[in-house]
């Protein structure tokens, strides 16, 4: 265990504090599913009725439900958790000066990473909606998050500026705040107690890729939740971590913004089209990988380390 954990947990006085890292994510995952899902549920269900169905009337009061649930419900339990395990807000959640070169190269990251993204979305679908088997099920599926989705855009969907701020508050500030005190600061932290830095990094991607729950996504998402937690790491502060997740979410906001639903929409790109994002998106991967190895590379400096 590091020096700085010792001096940060009370051994023996925290309930939280001895648990093994597996546990204890365990248990702060169940935490969060319970309050933000099932509590979450119930609460909207109690303000909107059964019939929790989005239209002109309630967007903005299901914007509203949405924004409180992130707060009081997934932020809330996050910080708790964090005391019941015994360690100091500051320690615990990172709250550190960030390495200002590796955020803004988390920054160039993100963005630069958005094409490769894209295009294996794309690539995945078609040959997932190609297969002869299983059909039945991929359709089922597509027809579930299809339904999500189409509830999503309605969230997301700005039609004046003022309005488009409120979105952006919704789907980009909020939960880059919540969602990365959740996962890059207690999750992420808990597993840099008892694993090496790169396997932290990778169970914190993957399991912010499946609270996610969507399996057309899930490449992404852990690829996302993956550099996130390696900037989260490496600058080593969760205020990255939070910059580079809003950006990301600010991204498709803008875009569905100036552009509506044709944002999202591909079923119009032809062969060409294809080649010329493929090439796109190999360049874009390739960039990606150039500024994990720079980031290293800045990190082992910063500490006089040299590989």
């Amino acid at each position: 265990m590091n020096d700085d954990f010792k001096k940060s947990v009370p051994q023996g006085k925290a309930p939280l504090a001895n648990l093994p890292a597996p546990g204890f994510v365990a248990i702060s995952l169940l935490v969060v599913f319970f309050t933000y899902q099932v509590m979450g549920a119930v609460f909207t269900i109690a303000v909107t009725g059964t019939d929790a169905e989005i239209n002109s009337g309630n967007l903005n009061t299901m914007r509203l439900l949405i924004t409180f649930a992130q707060y009081m419900l997934l932020l809330m339990p996050a910080l708790m958790l964090n005391m019941l395990r015994g360690e100091t807000l500051k320690d615990g959640m990172k709250l550190k000066s960030p390495n200002i070169p590796i955020t803004l190269l988390g920054l160039a990251g993100i963005i630069i990473i958005q094409p490769f993204l894209q295009f294996f979305v794309i690539i995945q679908n078609k040959i997932l909606f190609s297969l002869p088997l299983g059909q039945e099920i991929i359709n089922g599926l597509k027809e579930i998050f299809d339904l999500l989705e189409g509830t999503t855009m309605k969230l997301v969907m700005a039609y004046s500026f003022p309005e488009f701020l409120v979105v952006v508050f919704v789907i980009a500030v909020t939960p880059a705040i919540c969602e990365e005190f959740l996962f890059r600061g207690l999750i992420l932290r808990t597993f840099e107690k008892s694993y090496s830095a790169i396997r932290a990094i990778i169970f914190t991607g993957v399991l912010f890729a499946i609270f996610h729950f969507h399996p057309f996504n899930l490449i992404p998402l852990i690829v996302l939740g993956f550099f996130i937690s390696y900037i989260a790491h490496y600058s080593g502060s969760l205020y990255s971590a939070i910059f580079i997740h809003f950006v990301n979410n600010f991204i498709s906001a803008v875009a569905v913004y100036m552009f509506g639903k044709e944002a999202l929409d591909d079923s119009s790109l032809g062969s060409g089209d294809l080649l010329w994002y493929g090439a796109a998106a190999i360049l874009s991967l390739a960039l990606f990988l150039l500024i994990i190895f720079i980031i290293k590379k800045i990190h082992n400096k910063s500490k006089g380390e040299y590989a």
